[in-house]
Parts: structure tokens; sequence; C-alpha cells
């Protein structure tokens, strides 16, 4: 038999073990919390631009007030502490910080290698049904290398958006790098990238495209990157009309020149029908007037004219083109609205004036440039036409 002392230790045993099987059912480990999105944030800095990659860097932790989801940052530049890193952001509204997660060797952050490696160390350590992504670096839109500024030279390989040390990725690379449906959204933080030539290529990687028809002026979304990080997680969809909104109303505040900006939020999934309204456009028009080139809407600030804004030319077929031109320009135009699904812009982008602005740009082919009408029809956008306006 057990005396009293025994039955005495027995029972706070009990009561012990008891104790902290109660506390360890209450508290759920933090780890097996289950994100419902992972925004990855990926800033090709390492370039003329690196002096703003810790700003951003900043102003995106000020921003963190979410506990539940994953917010990713991949981060080049060329400091002293450049080393290409995927940082994680972590703490809450009170205390947030970044931890570094997984260090890169030095390598071209502009490659399609290192993108795709990047995409994949993300949605295979931070799962969730929803994925976001955000770059920031140069870009030129579906232009090859160099042609922005030298549209005469001779530049065959497509290469638009991110650079590092020199070295440029091609829109088309960027779009296979990416896995089909991997994205509810895209934003560019990259100079003229809201052409429909880019969002043909990335049909079919996200529902949503968030980028500018014209350049982005330094510092681009960083002032508003506090303001707005928490509608990239805003459930059942991102908020990127709130986005767009607030990075056009911080711009629109500003004293000229710096009160420039032009943004779009591009429905993706419309792409295919836009394109098939704008081939019957061209099916029922020939070359369009060399003069046109010199009216249209253009988002150029170089003496070249490589950006069209498409509902500008769109306009003009309605106003000077025969019965079935303005019959197909008009239902082109209808489609365009449904496909842009918000758009905003100043009414000057430094000394350009905006009197036309539809939400997406267009190329044009001429005479001047053959290398890069060459270079055009190699884009998914070109082939789905099968024809192109040219003067």
């Amino acid at each position: 038999m057990m005396n009293d002392g025994m039955n005495k230790q027995i029972c706070l045993l009990f009561f012990f073990l008891l104790a902290a099987v109660s506390c360890s059912s209450e508290a759920e480990p933090v780890d097996s919390v289950v994100a419902s999105r992972t925004v990855l944030i990926y800033l090709a800095g390492d370039n003329s631009l690196s002096d703003e990659v810790g700003p951003k860097t900043d102003a995106l932790v000020a921003g963190w007030h979410n506990t539940r989801d994953n917010l990713l940052i991949y981060r080049d530049s060329r400091d002293e502490d450049g080393t290409p890193s995927l940082l994680k952001v972590e703490g809450d509204a009170l205390h947030p910080y970044v931890k570094v997660v997984k260090e890169y060797p030095e390598s071209d952050s502009a490659s399609p290698e290192i993108f795709a490696e990047v995409l994949r160390d993300v949605t295979t350590g931070y799962p969730a049904p929803s994925y976001g992504l955000l770059v920031f670096s140069h870009g030129t839109g579906w232009l090859p290398e160099g042609s922005y500024t030298h549209p005469r030279s001779g530049a065959s390989s497509l290469r638009s958006i991110m650079e590092d040390n020199g070295r440029e990725m091609a829109i088309a690379g960027f779009a296979a790098a990416i896995p089909d449906g991997q994205f509810d959204f895209i934003v560019l933080e990259a100079c003229l990238m809201a052409g429909v030539e880019v969002a043909c290529e990335l049909r079919g990687k996200a529902d949503y495209l968030l980028a500018s028809p014209a350049e982005i002026l330094s510092p681009g979304f960083t002032p508003v990157y506090p303001a707005v990080l928490e509608a990239l997680f805003k459930q059942p969809e991102a908020d990127l009309l709130a986005v767009a909104d607030s990075y056009y109303s911080h711009c629109n505040d500003l004293e000229a020149p710096y009160r420039s900006a032009t943004v779009s939020v591009v429905r993706l999934d419309r792409m295919d029908e836009l394109a098939e309204a704008m081939c019957r456009v061209y099916a029922c028009m020939a070359d369009i007037p060399e003069e046109w080139v010199h009216e249209i809407q253009c988002f150029d600030r170089s003496e070249n004219r490589l950006f069209f804004d498409m509902g500008s030319l769109l306009d003009r077929m309605e106003a000077e083109g025969g019965t079935e031109v303005r019959r197909a320009a008009t239902a082109a135009q209808s489609v365009l609205s449904g496909t842009v699904a918000s758009k905003a812009a100043t009414p000057f982008f430094v000394d350009i004036p905006v009197r036309a602005y539809s939400g997406l740009t267009t190329y044009i082919e001429q005479p001047a440039y053959p290398a890069l009408n060459a270079a055009w029809r190699q884009t998914s956008w070109s082939k789905k036409m099968g024809k192109s306006f040219a003067i």
C-alpha cells in the first residue's frame, strides 16, 4: 500500500502533466499557421537604381502589419553588402523586421534561370493558395536591348525587363520562367511596361497586371508602400485599384515635373478577346497614313515614337476610317475598355501632354526602324495579329 506522502506526490505529478497537456493544446505553433497569400517582391537593383533598393526595403517593412501571410523580398544591389538574398519580413506592426532566409552566389538577377530559381524557393518554401509578384528594375516594354535610345540598331533578341550590370531579360524569358496560373497579380515597377505586347506575353501567368505605359520617375512606388502594402494581401482579391490610385494620387499632388504618372490595371484574361477585336480592325485597315504617327498620343520622352496609346490609335480610325474600319475600331474600343480595369494619368508626363489615355500602348511599324519592325514581329501579340499596322 502507498502512504499519504506518495499519494500526494503522484497527485502533484498528475496535475503537472495535465497542465502541460492543456497548455500545449491551447497554443498552436506559429509555423503551423497556413498563409492565405505569399507575395514576392523582386528587387533587381544591381544597376543604376541600386540606391533605391534599401529605401524600398525599408518602406515595405514599414507597411507590414500582417502576421498570417508571407512577404518575401529578393534583393540584389551594388551595395557593399549587396549579396543577392531572399528576405522574409517578420514581426508585427510594432516590431517588423527582415531575416535572411537564403543567400545566392553573385550572379545575373536579370536571367530567367535565377528568376525561376527564386520563384521555386518562394513557392516551395512558403506555400499558399494565392501568390502575388512585384518586380522593380529598369524596363523598356517589349523592346530589344538598347532599342529605346537606338531604335535603328540591329538588335534582334527581345529584351525588356530587369537589368543586372547591363544584362537584360527578354519579356518572353520572364514569362517562360513563370508557371502558368502561378500568380493572382503581377506588379511591374519598371518603365514602359503597360504595353499590349507585354500584357499578351503574360496572359495565363496571372489574372491582373499593374504597370505604367510611360516611365516611372524615381523613387517610384516607395513613398506609398507603407500605406498600400496591405492592399496586396486583401482577400479574396488583392486591391490593385487601391495601389494604383494611391500611386497616382501621390504623384498628382507633386509639383512639376514630378507631377508625372501613368498607371493601369489590366485584366490579362481579356487579352485573347482584345487580340480578336484588333484582328478584325487589321483585316479591314490598310497601312496607316504617315502623319498619324506624329499625331497619335505617344509616351516616349526621346525623339523616337515607339509607344503609342492604343485608344488614341483607335480614335483616329473611328474618325477617319471607312465604314468597316469605323465599325471594327468602335468594337475594339469597347473590348479595350473592358480589358483595362483601371487607368489614371496626370495632365503631363514631364514635357509630354497627355491628351488621350486608354491604359495600354502598342507599337506601329515604321520604315525608319526595319530591325525593330522585325523584332516586333517576334512578339506573341504580333503573331496573334498575323498582320501589323505600318506606315
